[in-house]
């Protein structure tokens, strides 16, 4: 004992140091794991990333098809009445297919 009746006795303090260690080997095997787990968010935010881009792409490119089907409409009748036109010309010129 020392003079002021805090010094550990050998086997408490062997015992104290022990749990440090396997405190420190816990700790050290914790960090390895949250550095591992850090790296597979990394990745995981990586990939949404690249999903979120793909997505926003498609939505661009359903507009560009809604534009086309909106023009498909009018153009289908624009060349419909021309078909039916040269029809009329030629059945008034005589001119039938056969």
């Amino acid at each position: 004992m020392d003079d002021f009746g805090n010094e550990l006795p050998v086997l408490a303090a062997q015992q104290v140091n022990e749990r440090f260690d396997k405190g420190s080997e816990r700790m050290a095997v914790i960090e390895r794991e949250l550095g591992k787990t850090r790296q597979e968010l990394g990745e995981l935010k990586q990939q949404l990333a690249d999903l979120l881009e793909f997505f926003t792409a498609m939505k661009g490119a359903f507009k560009v098809l809604n534009w086309l089907g909106k023009l498909a409409r009018p153009m289908a009748a624009i060349v419909g009445l021309g078909l039916a036109l040269t029809a009329a010309w030629n059945a008034v010129r005589g001119i039938y297919p056969k």
